[in-house]
């Protein structure tokens, strides 16, 4: 559903709720063009929308995360991570390349053992039919101290097939990181969290499916001729200008005007969007297709409990961040490489865009009020340390005078805090 590859699930649904949807083709026209699911997630999937800063101890290490894309890379596992509630990434080393790669896991295709204080023990992923005999499933099995293969029957029986022939985990802990969305007790997938949104998503294909359908038959009128020995009907239906006349006795002759209260139908779509919408701390207006776009404090209010709830999970993703660099590091040096163990990471405070009038505004009333100073606004404008920016700015009033100069009024002087 994610990916919008859930027409299936959409039809089935249709048929559940209209036996005869096959019978007229209502299946063969279902609506997929509003996937509120992959809304939703990708709304509220924002730990990396505001940027992170790694210092990483280790050149070659920061080289591997260029190469792995791992800002983008997270992005998907944070979407992924809220769309399944849970989702395990196997960090990888690449022994002829020298280089790590990394590898998501579902939870449709994983297994994970839990020991009584609920830390996992063990994994096991499929990897493929095997060859031969479509019967059996190859998985890989992975613990602290073991890492071999399993080929497993359909009634779940299950021989082990080797390709390391020891069998032994050469790393000495799991090379996963898992990733979980709330707190779990007992179970480490969470299977039910998150349906309101595929049913919802389901709903809304449907009744769209039906809208869709009433729509033709409001673009004309059905006849309907009553009374005995009825024979056919003559005349040109499509041209107005001939008569319709039909043979037979006691013959009433009549038009069926189907109505269908459409606009009511697409109000109790897009109260159902903005209900779910409210659910997960999205504001519903970022739904509707207006003239004014919210932006700056406005915006923020809006999303001020997305936001809170983002704060959250992106100390989730640090120390995600911190497994991850700490697993690359222990399995290249497993390969004989002596990657430090150094890393810190931070994620930037949430902003929002405003106007430039808008934010020349605050900056003017700030320096007014004391607050601050326009070396100190260059530096956090762009990025750059207060020297530099003094420098630039000192060059920008020189310009400025000039051009006061030419025009005769008062010169602006430099001494700032001094």
């Amino acid at each position: 559903m994610y990916h919008g590859n859930y027409r299936g699930q959409a039809s089935n649904r249709l048929r559940e709720i209209y036996s005869k949807a096959s019978d007229i083709g209502m299946d063969k026209q279902l609506d997929m063009t509003n996937n509120i699911f992959r809304a939703i997630i990708d709304k509220t999937s924002k730990v990396y929308t505001n940027g992170v800063v790694r210092e990483i101890a280790d050149p070659q290490i920061e080289e591997y995360y260029k190469d792995l894309r791992l800002d983008q890379f997270m992005t998907q596992a944070n979407k992924y991570l809220n769309a399944f509630n849970d989702i395990i990434i196997q960090v990888v080393w690449d022994a002829d390349s020298n280089k790590p790669k990394l590898i998501f896991r579902y939870p449709h295709k994983t297994r994970v053992e839990l020991n009584e204080f609920d830390e996992p023990v063990s994994v096991e992923y499929f990897v493929s039919p095997v060859e031969g005999d479509d019967k059996k499933e190859k998985w890989a099995y992975w613990s602290a101290t073991e890492h071999y293969y399993k080929e497993y029957s359909n009634d779940g029986s299950h021989e082990r097939a080797d390709i390391n022939d020891e069998g032994i985990n050469p790393f000495g802990v799991l090379p996963f990181i898992f990733m979980q969305k709330g707190f779990r007790d007992g179970d480490f997938f969470d299977q039910y969290s998150g349906t309101d949104l595929v049913e919802t998503t389901l709903d809304n294909s449907i009744y769209n499916t039906f809208k869709n359908y009433l729509i033709k038959w409001q673009s004309f009128k059905q006849i309907v001729v009553v009374g005995q020995n009825v024979g056919e009907i003559n005349g040109q239906i499509l041209d107005p200008s001939s008569a319709i006349t039909v043979s037979g006795s006691d013959v009433d002759f009549q038009l069926l005007d189907l109505q269908a209260n459409l606009k009511e139908l697409a109000d109790v779509l897009d109260t159902a969007i903005s209900k779910i919408a409210i659910n997960y701390n999205i504001s519903p207006a970022q739904f509707k297709m207006t003239s004014q776009v919210s932006t700056g404090f406005a915006l923020k209010m809006e999303n001020q409990q997305l936001d809170n709830i983002t704060r959250e999970a992106q100390k989730d993703f640090v120390s995600y961040e911190k497994q991850l660099h700490a697993l690359i590091v222990k399995l290249g040096n497993t390969y004989g490489n002596n990657f430090s163990e150094d890393f810190v990471i931070a994620f930037n405070p949430i902003a929002y865009q405003e106007s430039d009038e808008a934010k020349l505004n605050a900056h003017v009333r700030a320096v007014d009020l004391g607050l601050t100073n326009p070396v100190e606004i260059i530096s956090k404008e762009r990025n750059i340390p207060q020297d530099t920016a003094k420098v630039i700015w000192d060059e920008n009033i020189k310009i400025r005078n000039e051009m006061l100069n030419k025009l005769g009024t008062i010169e602006i002087t430099t001494d700032i805090g001094e």
